[in-house]
């Protein structure tokens, strides 16, 4: 019984891990080349991720094409070697959760031991490996931009060919939970949510399940346009892919404290119309939290939390409350009189 849950949960770890490959991860391609563009077979290249110093490796082909998958999304640096050749390295390739970054390199002749180092690689940054429209939103976004409701996905009104469509009164046709949006013309509920590439979808009244509204928990926001490939499945609009913050080989923090209140406020003319305020509706909330990760294992094993709470408190009003006269006491007994013999 136990060694038959051990196998179960082994095999739903693996499902996980597949799943969150599909649109968590990078890929990173290129081709190794000598100085007259002729592919290096057999070439061992090799990316460090930067903050956690875990290696990917593999072997160029025939042709010096080299491809690795899954990669998770981060900074890392390249290197690639062969032999009679001088070890190239470029010190900085950026990888972002869906997307292919190309960087190809050109070999010199010369020893292994010998090192050239790129500053600045030569990765594209137009997509040419397939048709996808990707548009990623990253931690400085989601971290310095004012976003409503703290929201990270709300970021998708800053790109192209988003609109908002509204609740109950949208191309959705019902209300909408959370964050919603029409991309490139498209139904709201033609939008797949993720988080770290698992389903957030509300299959009732469509958009997310859960909100993921904790600031400093995100490191990135992925969003797919269109003619992406049929891995990614399911929907006919956008896939939004939240993704999480991890650990790394360095300790690291914040914590901050979100105030909002009506200081500023004025009142409107249908609150003095229609409420008869003498004076603005007064409040104060705070939303406040912190976060902490670093390794529990160099290179190996990392940790990450986040708290977040939030404190509301509303002072009392001054206005006018409307009563009816006596005439008007009288007319309301009559009508409820009369309804009540009626039924």
């Amino acid at each position: 019984m136990k060694s038959r849950f051990l196998f179960v949960a082994l095999m739903l770890l693996c499902s996980v891990a597949t799943a969150t490959a599909q649109t968590s991860k990078g890929f990173v391609v290129g081709t190794v080349a000598d100085q007259n563009g002729a592919g290096i077979p057999n070439a061992a290249v090799k990316i460090t991720n930067v903050t956690t110093g875990v290696v990917r490796d593999t072997v160029a082909d025939s042709n010096g094409s080299y491809r690795l998958d899954a990669v998770d999304p981060g900074i890392y640096k390249l290197e690639a070697s062969g032999q009679g050749f001088k070890t190239a390295k470029v010190d900085r390739v950026e990888v972002n959760a869906a997307q292919t970054v190309n960087v190809s390199l050109h070999l010199e002749i010369g020893s292994p031991n010998e090192e050239v180092v790129v500053t600045t690689s030569n990765e594209v940054v137009v997509q040419n490996t397939d048709g996808t429209r990707v548009n990623t939103l990253g931690e400085r976004e989601i971290r310095d931009l004012p976003v409503q409701g703290l929201n990270p996905v709300n970021l998708v009104f800053t790109l192209p060919g988003v609109a908002d469509v509204g609740g109950a009164n949208g191309p959705a046709g019902g209300f909408v939970q959370g964050t919603e949006f029409s991309i490139n013309g498209l139904r709201p509920r033609a939008n797949n949510q993720l988080i770290d590439g698992l389903d957030n979808n509300d299959n009732s009244i469509t958009g997310q399940v859960y909100q993921p509204t904790v600031r400093d928990a995100y490191s990135q926001v992925t969003v797919l346009g269109g003619d992406y490939s049929a891995e990614f499945g399911r929907a006919g609009g956008a896939v939004v892919n939240v993704i999480t913050r991890s650990g790394s080989n360095q300790f690291h923090g914040s914590a901050y404290d979100i105030i909002h209140n009506a200081a500023f406020d004025a009142l409107t003319p249908g609150q003095k119309a229609q409420s008869g305020l003498t004076a603005v509706p007064q409040y104060t909330q705070n939303t406040f939290g912190f976060s902490f990760g670093g390794p529990i294992l160099k290179n190996k094993l990392f940790f990450f939390g986040t708290y977040q709470g939030d404190l509301f408190r509303a002072g009392s009003v001054v206005g006018r409350a409307i009563v009816p006269t006596a005439a008007g006491f009288n007319q309301l007994r009559a009508r409820l009189c009369l309804k009540s013999q009626i039924s």
